[in-house]
């Protein structure tokens, strides 16, 4: 600051000094002082010594006015009412600032405001005018200064927030507004008040009012006046502080925010501890209908009443409520990705952890249960139970069935073992839950074990449980919660006592099957086993090397291990004229008479003459059609209509099938004219 004239010198320290400040202080603030005739160069109107604050911006650059071609932005605290009659009239103006402009905010010299701005853990006071915001600042409050109680905004220039104030993180943040002490007496100061604590609590600070006592005489207490007096100071602000009390909301909304989440694209309320999920309605009127805070009302004396509200109404409603825009299910990735959405995933059920002779036990159960398994079904039914461990999330195409008559062998050991390794993302189920309308066990799993869940013979039970094992995303429907859809991340394992568990096709590619035809363990197994399951142990050991397994060679998505358990699951299930059909299709020259010999192709009419010659059964030509398609014999010239003997009629491939699926239309004419002769072939 250059040094000034002894009058604007004097006048100068005296300002400053009523504000507990020095003129060193105010040469490290930046600001001038101004001789009359310098405040005259920038307003005509006011030859008068003066003060001239710089602003500055959070990265303590110079703040400069756009329109006025990037001149600094500067305001002037008149140290002198103007000269002659216009200074005795007028009511005595203190400030002045570039003309033309809207409001900025005083951020004083002295911090380090891009900390401040960038850290919503330190509490900022909000106070009027450059001089109270520097004593602050200097008695180590940090303190912004307004230009007047409304001048954190400018409504007629469409500016409902200061820009200066746009660029600190307010979410959290403590801000105490400390307005002059008489702002209890003037309507439109408590209102500024109130609407500054809105506009703050919008943004997801914690407003409080610090009420400063009247101290001067004419009841009128700044912040600078409170801290040079002495019953005021800086443990009296410090203890005005600790007790001022909230003006808005947020306390406890921001403690439901830690407890809740708001699902925008499925308008539902997931409890972030639980993952309980209910609609906005029961969280209103049910979950949290018990739950109240306090709104602050400013009195017209400028007191504060607190009046009793709903948290849950007010924290729906509140626009920095927790939100997510979707849910999803990602096993392996944090809780909330930075694509927005909310990951219903709750990681491991346990940490894995080496213990050879406990996984030994596992395996030397599997090795047991497997013993009548075909070679190399037991390596990759290891092989599926170790990818989703070593690829969280991963969707396999196939499924594991152990079944088998004798009880107490220990199958359903095997998914007890493997689910507390998943914990929480972990289920069993029972038949009921395939056929009910709700399937909220489904929820956020990635493997469900179906203990003695049966398919039945219906082809819609078969349909339904085929598109569980392969598809991609799952609607989850439960009761009184609206149904949301996330990804479908589950991989199934069934056991059963029976060897009907499902009703598979012959191509059907999701089921791997073993039947288990062992006598149980000695009961001395089953009991070590137990007690190392049930702590964990064996689950942490099986954890552990399973992640250590090689399955570079395993293909999730590869069609199923095929067995010859499932090949007998697939007999057990077909009707009698499923099984000719097949039987026809392994081995035609058993089935076909020496005058068809020579045929290839035939149609499903007389296939049904060849199975029942006299017509005695209740098998019908589309039925026979059916089980031809289901075992997987193609209809050649795409299932079109071929001319005949007959007339137009459809052929099935019953040998050949190479050569005929590609064969053109006049080949296939002619090789059922040879092979059947105009009348056709009789039996």
């Amino acid at each position: 600051m250059p040094k000034p004239s002894a009058a604007a010198g004097q006048l100068a320290a005296e300002k400053l000094s009523s504000s507990g400040l020095t003129m060193e202080d105010g040469k490290a603030l930046g600001v001038s002082v101004l001789e009359p005739e310098q405040t005259a160069a920038l307003d005509p109107r006011y030859p008068v010594p003066s003060l001239l604050f710089r602003y500055f911006d959070v990265a303590g650059a110079e703040i400069r006015w756009p329109l006025e071609k990037g001149k600094p932005f500067w305001r002037i605290r008149l140290l002198q009412n103007p000269p002659g009659f216009k200074g005795l009239v007028e009511k005595p103006r203190r400030y002045l600032q570039t003309p033309g402009t809207p409001p900025f905010a005083y951020l004083p010299k002295t911090e380090d405001w891009n900390a401040v701005a960038t850290d919503p853990t330190i509490p900022v006071l909000l106070t009027e005018g450059e001089l109270k915001a520097a004593c602050a600042c200097v008695n180590g409050f940090i303190t912004i200064g307004l230009g007047g109680v409304y001048n954190w905004r400018s409504m007629g220039r469409g500016i409902a927030f200061l820009p200066g104030l746009e660029r600190f993180d307010w979410f959290g943040r403590h801000v105490y507004v400390c307005f002059d002490s008489d702002y209890a007496s003037n309507e439109m100061v408590c209102a500024a008040i109130k609407e500054l604590a809105d506009e703050m609590e919008r943004r997801g600070a914690i407003a409080h009012l610090c009420a400063l006592p009247a101290l001067l005489p004419g009841g009128k207490t700044g912040l600078d006046d409170y801290l040079v007096h002495d019953e005021g100071g800086v443990e009296g602000l410090q203890r005005l502080l600790h007790e001022a009390p909230p003006l808005g909301l947020s306390t406890p909304l921001f403690n439901l925010n830690k407890r809740y989440v708001y699902v925008r694209k499925d308008n539902i309320i997931v409890d972030l501890e639980t993952f309980a999920k209910v609609s906005p309605d029961t969280f209103k009127t049910s979950l949290e209908a018990s739950s109240r805070t306090h709104e602050a009302v400013l009195r017209a004396d400028g007191t504060l009443a607190y009046k009793s509200v709903p948290a849950a109404k007010r924290w729906i409603e509140w626009p920095l409520r927790h939100e997510v825009k979707a849910m999803t299910y990602r096993p392996g990735a944090e809780r909330e990705p930075e694509d927005g959405t909310l990951n219903l995933w709750q990681g491991w059920g346990l940490e894995p952890k080496r213990d050879d002779a406990l996984a030994k036990m596992f395996f030397d159960l599997v090795k047991h249960l497997f013993k009548s398994a075909d070679d190399g079904a037991m390596d990759w039914f290891l092989d599926w139970l170790a990818y989703p461990l070593q690829h969280p999330g991963v969707k396999m195409f196939a499924t594991a069935v152990l079944h088998g008559t004798r009880q107490g062998t220990g199958k359903s050991f095997i998914g007890y073992t493997i689910g507390k390794i998943y914990g929480a993302n972990f289920t069993e189920i029972k038949s009921g839950h395939l056929q009910s309308g709700f399937n909220e066990w489904a929820e956020a799993k990635q493997f469900v074990m179906g203990d003695d869940v049966t398919g039945s013979d219906r082809r819609a039970d078969a349909d339904m449980l085929k598109s569980l094992i392969t598809q991609s995303e799952i609607r989850i429907n439960t009761k009184y919660v609206p149904s949301y859809v996330i990804p479908d991340c589950i991989n199934y394992l069934f056991t059963s006592n029976h060897p009907d568990v499902f009703f598979l096709d012959d191509d059907d590619r999701r089921y791997f099957v073993i039947e288990i035809m062992v006598e149980p363990l000695p009961d001395s197994f089953y009991a070590a086993y137990d007690k190392a399951y049930r702590d964990g142990s064996l689950s942490a050991a099986v954890f552990d090397a399973l992640l250590r397994r090689d399955v570079s060679k395993f293909n999730p998505r590869a069609k199923a291990f095929r067995t010859s358990a499932r090949d007998r699951m697939v007999a057990i299930g077909l009707s009698d004229v499923g099984n000719w059909v097949r039987q026809l299709l392994e081995d035609p020259g058993r089935l076909i008479p020496p005058s068809g010999a020579a045929r290839d192709l035939w149609t499903a009419k007389e296939l049904l003459d060849l199975y029942d010659p006299v017509g005695k059964g209740r098998v019908a030509v589309m039925g026979m059609a059916r089980e031809l398609k289901r075992a997987g014999a193609i209809m050649v010239h795409n299932g079109k209509p071929i001319p005949g003997p007959e007339g137009q009629q459809r052929y099935f491939c019953i040998r050949n099938v190479a050569k005929w699926s590609i064969a053109p239309v006049a080949g296939l004419v002619k090789h059922i004219m040879e092979t059947t002769g105009t009348g056709g072939t009789k039996f």
